[in-house]
């Protein structure tokens, strides 16, 4: 009786142990991704989503990344939307909330680079090297830092060529050191996110606005715009991050955590910069061919703004002094030695 028991139930359990470690009941973590960013922009189409392709391929389908039929809350509000658990996976500007990530705006300060395939990869390396130390996105785990490409001047009513034509144009603004050089170059800037850039435009509040080439037509703005003035060198740059809530990371398997950082990081950046770097070519190729206008500062004028723009890199100095930041100077002096490499 004994060896039929053991003979009945030898089956039983190794038919249990093999459901039990089948792939098929292998549970799926899904991780609910809030997107902004509309359809047909360069960084979605050609980096976001097929990284999300390939987090469920580097993951063996364990890991899912469920894209939201429409963002979270406000796109402002992305950290806090990512930090509180609202959902689980973000991209974020850090410079839509003033006065919040003061040490990270350290990549963004005028003329450190306007060549994002080389910036965007250094800017996670810098990142993770000598600022995630003072723990400003307490909360979420930085997937990937980066920056996308240099903002650039777009205007409806005059082209800039000279320091006086910024005088009184009202002009979007995303991020504080921005908003600095505009009102120190005469112009009023308006703190609001690119998505509002449309309705501001089309609506005569704003006669122009600052940001990458590549966004002019992937944010619908090429009729409302009708000078391009670029900035050799730029004039600021937009610090961008993926980021998943910090819960959501540590729940999930450890080679799981491991597969998806090694196509992060300065993986996903340089991707992105190099998404910007062609949409910004062909943006400016088609706004010439409707018969906008695309002209550099001169070099004579270029040198005048960058003697007026001297008291923004001073001042944020100052500002990160009172966050812990020993010597700013040095930071920022050896992120410029690393992009002239």
């Amino acid at each position: 009786m004994r060896f039929a028991v053991r003979t009945l139930l030898s089956p039983m359990l190794l038919a249990s142990a093999v459901l039990l470690t089948s792939p098929a009941s292998a549970q799926t973590t899904v991780v609910k991704y809030s997107n902004w960013l509309p359809v047909g922009q360069a960084m979605r189409t050609e980096v976001i989503e097929p990284w999300i392709t390939e987090v469920e391929k580097v993951t063996q389908g364990r890991v899912k990344i469920d894209t939201l039929p429409k963002v979270v809350g406000t796109v402002p509000a992305q950290f806090d939307v990512a930090r509180d658990g609202q959902a689980d996976l973000v991209v974020f500007v850090p410079s839509y909330t003033a006065n919040r990530f003061d040490i990270l705006e350290g990549l963004q300060l005028p003329f450190v680079s306007d060549n994002p395939e080389k910036f965007a990869p250094i800017a996670d390396r810098f990142y993770r090297q000598n600022l995630a130390s003072y723990n400003e996105l307490a909360g979420v785990h930085p997937l990937s830092v980066f920056v996308v490409s240099p903002g650039q001047i777009f205007t409806s009513k005059r082209a800039i060529k000279t320091v006086a034509d910024f005088k009184g144009l009202k002009i979007r603004s995303p991020q504080a050191s921005a908003n600095q050089a505009l009102s120190l170059l005469g112009a009023v800037p308006v703190s609001k996110p690119v998505s509002e850039a449309y309705e501001l435009l089309s609506s005569g509040v704003l006669d122009g606005t600052l940001m990458p080439a590549e966004s002019i037509p992937a944010f619908k703005l090429s009729d409302l715009i009708e000078h391009a003035t670029i900035i050799p060198g730029a004039l600021y740059n937009t610090v961008l991050i993926l980021a998943m809530n910090e819960d959501k990371w540590k729940s999930l398997r450890p080679e799981d955590r491991d597969a998806i950082t090694r196509i992060s990081g300065e993986t996903f950046a340089r991707n992105v910069g190099r998404a910007y770097a062609k949409g910004d070519l062909a943006a400016y190729e088609s706004l010439k061919k409707a018969g906008k206008s695309v002209e550099p500062l001169s070099p004579a004028v270029l040198a005048e703004v960058k003697n007026i723009l001297k008291p923004i890199d001073n001042d944020w100095a100052e500002k990160v002094r009172k966050k812990g930041v020993a010597d700013p100077q040095k930071l920022i002096n050896q992120l410029r030695t690393e992009l002239a490499k």
